[in-house]
């Protein structure tokens, strides 16, 4: 596998010299043809302009943020593997490309060559090691290791939290927890599915127990995709969020999850307006335009089929949204 790369053209789109220049040395060792740039934009035009096997892209570029650059070239590029190179470990921001779309992180400086050509291997070839009954094998390995170690689970999930300030989707997007010492709070998780459109969901994880975290997790992992999914296949390009429920109790039960899952799920477009939040064993009130709309509670997810949970549309161009269950307390605001 020396040359595992010949006849491949790998796109490196950084800024930083030395880092670079070691990785343009080892990439034409391998075989492959080398285009560079220290611009994202300039990126974005050679992605078009050649037949792109491998792209590598800085997080840390001056002319293009890294998340919508990211996602720019994950559109372009829909089969090519993305990987990020990046001296930062800020997790939100490693969490945030990763949904965007990248393949995987490498981390500066680049000391371990082998764990390096590992990584383009399996971003190259992904069938070539493993067959689907061996990544089955794995990740249902790693599932019984978080299923059986729950505080790991719950040290994750509060990395993986989102700032309490952040603009998404053209919205300023804020929250804040009001707890009392002697709890965590709710999980929140907001993921941006456009430029113009962003969904949420929150989940009181500690009400649950030992499963809670475990659950948190398998939401953040399948509830961006879930809610692009049933955007697309419905007529409006509106999600319909009881579909998205019933989704999400499928996955707790094909887990092995049972229980009570208490979980609001909203989506806002900003352009026209709509705002759709279902709510699933939560006490709900939206606050907007001087009105207060309170939420059906419902039953919550997992036990029951969700086919008579309600939805509530609104429009408004902002909102706060009152959430709670008990001493945990979360106020969601954007405009």
């Amino acid at each position: 596998m020396e040359n595992f790369l010949t006849n491949k053209i790998v796109l490196i789109i950084d800024n930083d010299p030395v880092c670079d220049a070691v990785l343009a040395e080892f990439l034409n060792y391998a075989g492959a043809k080398v285009i560079q740039t220290d611009s994202g934009e300039e990126g974005l035009d050679l992605v078009d302009q050649h037949d792109v096997t491998l792209i590598i892209c800085g997080l840390n570029l001056l002319d293009v943020p890294a998340v919508p650059l990211i996602k720019q070239l994950h559109s372009a590029t829909i089969h090519t593997p993305i990987i990020a190179l990046t001296d930062t470990r800020d997790v939100n921001l490693i969490a945030a490309v990763m949904r965007a779309g990248v393949y995987d992180v490498i981390l500066k400086p680049l000391t371990d060559v082998a764990a390096l050509k590992i990584l383009l291997v399996e971003a190259i070839y992904p069938y070539m090691f493993s067959s689907p009954v061996d990544e089955s094998d794995k990740l249902q390995e790693e599932w019984n290791h978080l299923v059986s170690y729950p505080e790991e689970s719950l040290a994750l999930l509060r990395n993986l939290q989102p700032p309490a300030h952040l603009k998404v989707a053209g919205c300023q997007v804020g929250y804040r927890q009001l707890n009392t010492s002697e709890n965590n709070g709710l999980i929140i998780d907001i993921a941006e599915l456009s430029d113009n459109e962003f969904g949420f969901y929150i989940f009181d994880a500690e009400w649950v127990g030992e499963y809670g975290a475990v659950a948190a997790l398998l939401f953040r992992a399948f509830f961006n995709d879930l809610l692009k999914k049933h955007i697309t296949a419905h007529p409006d390009n509106l999600p319909a969020l009881t579909s998205v429920l019933h989704d999400l109790q499928q996955l707790l039960k094909k887990s092995g999850l049972h229980g009570e899952y208490p979980l609001v799920i909203g989506y806002f477009n900003r352009l026209r307006g709509h705002l759709i939040v279902v709510n699933s064993g939560l006490s709900c009130v939206i606050h907007h335009d001087h009105q207060h709309t309170t939420l059906i509670k419902d039953l919550a997810l997992g036990r029951y089929f969700h086919d008579s949970a309600q939805e509530q549309r609104l429009l408004l161009t902002s909102a706060e949204c009152e959430v709670w269950n008990g001493p945990r307390k979360l106020w969601l605001r954007f405009h």
